[in-house]
């Protein structure tokens, strides 16, 4: 019998570059989770129903507009962000392409360009991924 699943890793791990204008690329390790649709659309429903629950709570407290319709607002903007999390960057290792300081990343949701702030010399460079490593 063979085993013909065509499901992808759930992490990746690849080779990418730190670039920053004027310096050469530096190599850099990176580890990626990629995320499902029923994970990124349960969260966004999870944060957004939690906003819609909380809302008329808030709007006993004076003034009363503000406050629900604030929270409606930061609900809406975090689920927003959660659906577009396509992967989540969880690891990243190597140095600064100016200082060659050790780079030290956050956890959290990759963007296209991801920064990579450099503690070193306060220089952001930015991530650079092989071409097609995050196609669907």
């Amino acid at each position: 019998m063979s085993n013909d699943t065509t499901e992808e890793p759930d992490e990746l791990e690849a080779e990418g570059e730190g670039v920053l204008f004027g310096f050469p690329p530096s190599t850099l390790r990176v580890t990626l989770k990629r995320r499902s649709r029923g994970w990124r659309v349960g969260g966004a429903a999870r944060i957004f129903g939690t906003s819609v629950i909380l809302a008329p709570v808030m709007a006993l407290l004076p003034p009363h507009a503000i406050w629900p319709i604030g929270v409606l607002l930061t609900g809406g903007f975090l689920a927003r962000r959660r659906l577009s999390e396509h992967f989540t960057l969880i690891d990243l290792s190597g140095l600064c392409p100016k200082c060659e300081m050790a780079l030290a990343i956050k956890r959290g949701r990759l963007r296209t360009p991801h920064p990579l702030p450099c503690d070193g010399c306060h220089h952001e460079s930015t991530l650079r991924l092989p071409e097609g490593l995050l196609a669907p």
